[in-house]
């Protein structure tokens, strides 16, 4: 049986300086802060949000993938606003593109638009 993403996390180090990187990337709003100390990212499908790292990283932060509407806009974006991206490599993948990122904490993700 097949699986797909059905909720995930960012393990962040500074949630309110996430909050607004990945809000102004992305258009995320959130929710307000759950018993855990994080926030949910209302609207999203599959459900997700950030969550507390913790200073000494006691959890590590999962690579998860994103695909925005324009991805090279996404990238120009991130890095603005003191993310990296790696260089795009195309549309040259069978699999469509992907690009290896961080945001302004260091911590990873991805853009991934499928080969159509």
């Amino acid at each position: 049986m097949a699986s797909q993403l059905s909720y995930w996390v960012l393990n962040v180090v500074d949630l309110e300086k996430a909050a607004a990187f990945y809000g102004d990337v992305f258009d995320w709003t959130f929710s307000e802060p759950g018993s855990a100390g994080g926030y949910h990212v209302l609207g999203s499908d599959p459900m997700g949000g950030i969550g507390p790292r913790g200073e000494s990283g006691a959890r590590s932060p999962n690579l998860l993938a994103f695909q925005p509407d324009d991805v090279d806009a996404a990238i120009e974006r991130i890095r603005a606003l003191g993310g990296t991206a790696d260089e795009p490599g195309g549309d040259a993948s069978a699999h469509g593109r992907w690009i290896e990122c961080t945001d302004d904490q260091g911590t990873p993700f991805a853009l991934y638009k499928p080969a159509v």
